[in-house]
């Protein structure tokens, strides 16, 4: 057995030694192969510093075929050694090229789409282009602006998704996340394209705008929009904008509505009540309410009082006429009167615009003084603004749009 395992191990080893020495063999053959060699290496250097992805692949694949075949050959191990980095870097190139012409006919399509008032169009192509690159602040800016405008058109079909653009857009411009496009000069150009490209301080107030427009009537969030709008009404182009104002108000006064049935609820039990304590109680109820009305009426009338003052433009005759109406309603609700009203709100518009954010604090009028008269002297009675008593006027009027 021992003579058989020899005999075998003999046989392999015998294998072993034919196979290296035709392993050998070719690899003397190969490295002999000059013809084979020139050619390829040949191509390498007729195509590597071409610009086309078809010259660049023929200079990748003549690389890669001869270090292959011939990259552990000696006599070539400085043609290798030259072209074993260059493989990566063609291959990159290859895929920036390519990649470049799909990107090239994609921003091809949202710019014609941008010149043709085609939002369809742009945010098909934008998508696309933001699958690939999501912090295109270029793109994302005039997304943004296109889907506002077509909501505040009656579409609603980019609501969400321009909220969405307008708001992250927005930051990344405050934060100085998204850089703006520059001049060869190094200038600063400003975030978009085309005819919907701004500069950096219009692009913050349009967002500002589109976020607070979006917010408020697209996703019914009053209360969320009001940040917006008052960041515009301090500075900007914005600040001469009625909408804005009238869309603050209209928050107070639909906050204002839900009370004035609380009061009138109060009163009924008032008016019930037998009892000297609840209807001293329920007094003081009503007082309370009606102070809270007083001061969202205030705040309501302040902010139409600001629309009514900057609707100066013919188009927005039909706005300034319907915050009049708003006004003059709000106004004899709160002091139980018409007159003064005009020179009430050119007062009211002079003083600081209240932070909406701010809570809104109760005004509560003082009680009527008694006065006495002799034969002798005589004073003028004093008045009160609203009370008790002229909530059930309040209560009638109900409904101030």
């Amino acid at each position: 057995m021992k003579t058989i395992f020899r005999f075998l191990n003999t046989g392999a080893l015998t294998v072993a030694i034919v196979a290296v020495g035709a392993v050998a063999g070719f690899g003397q053959e190969a490295c002999a192969d000059v013809d084979g060699q020139n050619a390829l290496y040949t191509k390498f250097t007729e195509n590597f510093q071409k610009k086309t992805p078809a010259e660049l692949r023929v200079a990748a694949d003549s690389a890669k075929a001869f270090l292959e075949k011939y990259g552990a050959c000696e006599p070539v191990k400085e043609q290798s050694d030259y072209m074993r980095p260059w493989v990566p870097k063609l291959e990159e190139s290859i895929k920036k090229i390519e990649e470049g012409a799909v990107m090239g006919k994609l921003f091809e399509r949202f710019d014609n789409a941008i010149k043709t008032d085609n939002a369809a169009e742009l945010y098909s192509a934008g998508k696309e282009i933001l699958a690939k690159q999501p912090t295109n602040y270029n793109i994302i800016v005039p997304m943004a602006i296109v889907g506002w405008d077509q909501t505040a058109k009656g579409t609603a079909t980019y609501g969400d998704e321009a909220l969405r653009y307008a708001k992250s857009s927005l930051e990344a411009i405050k934060s100085g996340a998204a850089q703006p496009k520059k001049d060869k000069a190094g200038k600063e150009l400003g975030y978009g394209a085309l005819k919907l490209e701004f500069p950096k301080d219009v692009a913050v107030q349009e967002l500002t705008y589109a976020v607070g427009y979006l917010t408020y009537y697209h996703k019914k969030d009053k209360k969320g929009a009001l940040p917006y709008y008052y960041e515009l009404a301090k500075s900007g182009r914005y600040m001469e904008e009625p909408r804005i104002y009238s869309a603050i108000g209209n928050y107070y006064i639909d906050e204002a509505a839900p009370i004035v049935d609380e009061i009138a609820k109060l009163v009924q039990q008032l008016t019930a009540a037998t009892d000297d304590a609840a209807k001293a109680d329920l007094e003081k109820q009503v007082k309370a309410k009606i102070g809270l009305f007083n001061g969202y009426a205030e705040r309501a009338m302040d902010a139409l009082g600001r629309a009514y003052n900057k609707a100066t433009k013919p188009a927005d005759k039909a706005l300034k006429d319907s915050v009049y109406k708003q006004i003059q309603v709000l106004y004899e609700k709160r002091f139980t009167k018409t007159e003064g009203l005009d020179s009430y709100i050119s007062s009211t518009v002079k003083k600081p615009m209240p932070n909406p954010a701010d809570p809104v604090t109760p005004v509560i009028d003082p009680e009527p003084t008694t006065t006495t008269t002799t034969s002798t002297s005589s004073a003028a009675p004093a008045t009160k603004p609203m009370s008790v008593a002229p909530v059930k006027a309040a209560i009638a009027k109900k409904g101030t749009r």
